[in-house]
Formats: structure tokens, sequence, C-alpha cells
């Protein structure tokens, strides 16, 4: 479900759209201007083939004499969008020796001659002439400066052999005379460059909007002029600007949790420095020493509570306002585990891989592997070995701290991390106040990881941290 909602699957899955779309919709247009084509040539050429079967029954009992009557009957199958030519070839005459006799629409005497080698240049009349001995309507699709000539029919008559021509007008036939193939045409390359145009302007608005993440990532990541003036998008300004407000917020609510810890500390220690000095006359008895005893604790525990107290407010004006920067974990890990191996000689040992960076802070992650190392110390049999490792799984920093202690009861398991809790046996009541492993957990969500604790196979503790690498 996370990756179906992300942003960057969507952008990819437009882009595809927007690649694929094209691709279909010139495919089926393809197949439809094909098929158009087809029916448009057929539909022509069926019609001319008509006409010239009709005159056909004029033509084959024609004699020489009634040429004068051609004109007036060439009238009723001519239009403003037909032409037609009847031409003879006498019997007994040469292969291509036909004469134009008439035509309609009219052409002037003067240009018969012209008419006549337009038809001979473009193959109608050698084609016709073969077709003399076998008459039959034969479909063409040939250019002739303003018409398309679509059909040719020829008879045999008393007279010779007739050839009638039927022209269709290319405007009829707009498109599919014209060879060049239908995505090449002025009406095709304009409707892509629309659909180029707002394909470019869909990838402009998503990466517009991109890049003003982009920037507004960074300024959270290093606190820089604030959302508003990185974002860049007029549409993005309220929601930066909203941010900026909120940040201002943060900051406000840390510094002031920062002087309250403060202030808290000083003034509860006051009282319990009175309650101590009040104290001090009885302590000389030995019997009101005894009594004191369980008040002396309590005020131990109270000044250990005052100092957590400061600690955990501290902590919590950390997490409010994180700054965040890129560090080397195997380095810091390293010294670490030699720093605290130099104060337990013998046990502590480490595996930790080079080249770990990791975004996050560097008090952050020292208490994180202090307070872990400490506590699998402080629970560890004596002359133990605690063993601490750092590696790289993909994304994932994973760090993992070993024992040899007890482990936990499984009932408790789930609690260690909370804050003030604290379960040590044989300790004494007040030594500890449960919330290192609480800041540790804290810290590491501060970070964006996770920490798990789980009891191991051959006894004790394993803690596992994971954190993501930086970039």
């Amino acid at each position: 479900m996370r990756l179906l909602g992300s942003l960057r699957l969507k952008v990819l899955a437009l882009l595809a759209i927007l690649v694929a779309l094209p691709v279909l919709v010139l495919g089926v247009l393809g197949d439809a201007d094909a098929e158009r084509r087809a029916l448009l040539l057929a539909a022509v050429a069926d019609a001319g083939g008509a006409i010239g079967t009709a005159l056909a029954t004029e033509l084959e009992g024609l004699a020489p004499a009634d040429v004068e009557r051609l004109p007036a009957v060439l009238e009723r199958f001519a239009g403003p969008m037909r032409s037609i030519r009847v031409l003879l070839r006498p019997a007994g005459g040469a292969a291509d020796g036909f004469f134009l006799l008439a035509a309609a629409p009219a052409v002037v005497p003067a240009a018969m001659d012209a008419e006549r080698r337009m038809l001979v240049d473009l193959g109608i009349l050698p084609r016709a002439a073969d077709r003399c001995d076998a008459p039959r309507g034969e479909p063409i699709l040939v250019g002739a400066g303003d018409e398309v000539l679509t059909a040719v029919v020829t008879v045999a008559g008393q007279a010779g052999c007739w050839a009638v021509v039927i022209g269709t007008a290319e405007a009829r036939l707009r498109g599919v005379a014209d060879p060049a193939p239908y995505w090449q045409r002025p009406e095709a390359r304009a409707a892509l460059a629309i659909y180029a145009l707002g394909a470019a302007l869909v990838a402009l608005i998503f990466s517009g909007v991109w890049r003003a993440l982009r920037r507004m990532e960074r300024v959270a990541a290093d606190r820089g002029e604030g959302f508003a003036a990185a974002a860049g998008v007029p549409e993005l300004s309220g929601l930066a600007a909203a941010f900026d407000a909120m940040v201002l917020r943060l900051r406000r609510s840390a510094e002031m949790l920062r002087q309250a810890a403060e202030a808290n500390a000083h003034a509860f220690k006051g009282p319990i420095g009175t309650i101590r000095q009040a104290l001090e006359p009885l302590r000389r008895d030995v019997q009101a020493a005894t009594w004191l005893a369980p008040v002396d604790a309590a005020l131990n525990r109270l000044d250990g509570l005052v100092r957590s107290a400061r600690v955990l407010d501290t902590a919590a004006a950390e997490l409010l306002e994180p700054e965040l920067e890129e560090v080397d974990f195997s380095e810091l890990a390293s010294a670490v585990v030699d720093g605290m191996g130099a104060s337990h000689p013998g046990r502590v040992a480490g595996a930790i891989a080079l080249g770990v960076v990791v975004r996050g802070q560097v008090e952050a992650l020292e208490t994180v592997l202090e307070n872990l190392i400490g506590n699998a110390l402080g629970f560890s049999p004596a002359e133990a070995v605690v063993r601490v490792a750092l590696r790289r799984e993909g994304a994932e920093a994973v760090l993992t701290v070993e024992d040899d202690g007890p482990g936990v009861a499984p009932e408790r398991l789930s609690h260690i991390f909370e804050r003030y809790y604290s379960h040590r046996p044989g300790t004494a009541p007040g030594a500890h106040f449960g919330i290192g492993l609480w800041l540790v957990r804290q810290h590491v969500l501060l970070l964006g990881g996770s920490i798990v604790a789980t009891n191991r196979e051959g006894g004790g503790l394993s803690m596992t941290v994971r954190l993501p690498v930086a970039g």
C-alpha cells in the first residue's frame, strides 16, 4: 500500500501512459485510415465502373456518323465532381491510335490533343488498348492535374474500340490519393504537436512540484532560509508558509522546554537541600539515624528523579528541533567501543564494518551506543564479553549489541523501552530510574530508525538498531 501511494510510482505510470497512448491511438487511426481509403476507393471505382457499363450500351451500336450526339449523352452522367472522356480507336487502326471524340465537361477543340497526350503519358490509353479484346472496367488511381482518374472501361463496338475514362475531382478524394502516410499530413502533425505540448506541460508541472518539494526537503534537513523562500511554486506558498509557522512554534516550544527543565531542576533542588540540612542534626542520634534511613533513600530517589526529569525535558526539546548531519557511524562506533573497552578491559568486542554513513546527530548516536553497551555490561556476568557489530544491509545501517546476561522475561520484554521502567533484581531501590533505554528508543526514532530487543537462544539479550543510511 505504501508503494501504491508513492508519487514517484505515479509519475512513472503517467510517463508510461503518455508514451503508450500515441502508439495505441496511431495504430487504431492507421487501421481506420487504411479501411477508409479502401472503402472510398472501392466506392468511387464502382461508381466509375457503373457509369462505364451504362455508356457501353450506347457505344456498342454507335456508328461514326452518330458521334455528334455523344456530348448530350455524357452530360447525363457528368457532374461537378466527375468528368468523362470518350475516345475511339477505329477498327484496323494503330494500337495507340485513340482519338478524343467527346468530353464532359466539354473541352475546347484546341485542347483535345493536349488531353489525349496527358492520357497517353499517364499510361491510360496503352492500358485501354490492351483491354480492347476483352472489354471490362478496371479501377485505377492516378494523379492527373486537378483530377484523379478512377476508372477506365473499354467497349468493342462496330466503329472500333471505345475507351471511356471516368475521372473524380481530387477534392473528393482528398487524403485518399495522397501517397504519404496519414501521420505525415498537416492535421495529423498538428494533433501530434498539441499532444506533445500537453505532455510537456504535464512533465513541467510534475518537475516543478518535484523540484519544489526537493528544495523544501533540503530546507527541512539543513534548516536553511525557510520553506516559503525555497518553494518556488506559487501554489505551494501557502503550504510552505504553514510549515515555516509550524517550525517556529516547534522552536519556541523546544526553547520553553529547555528553560522549564533548568527552572524545575533548580526549584526542586532547593527544597531537597533544605530537607537534607534540617535532618543533619538528627543523624547524630543513632536511633534517629535508623528511622531516617527510609527518608534518606526517598530523598536520594527524589534527587535522581529531578535529574532524570531534567534529562528527559532536554531530550524532548532536542526531539522537537533536531539538527541532522551526515555522520560516519563506523568511525563513531569504533571510537565508542574502544573507549568503553578501555574502561572495561577485555569485556567489549567490536566487529565494525567501514564506510557506514548515516544522517543523524553525533550526540544522539553516542547516547545510543553508550547506553546499549553500558546496559549490556550491567546485566552480563563478570568477565563476560559484550559483542558490538555494525554492518550495512541495503539502505539500512544495522547495529547489534549482544550480551550473555539473564535476558528478559517474555512478559517484560515489551516494557523495557518505557520511561521509568527498570527491573534489576539484586540492586538497591532507586539506583536506576529507567530512562536509559527510553532515551535510546527516542533517539533512534528521531533518526528515522527502529530498535528491537530479543532474547538469544543461547542466553542473554540482543538489541538490534536499524537506521537509514545517508543518501
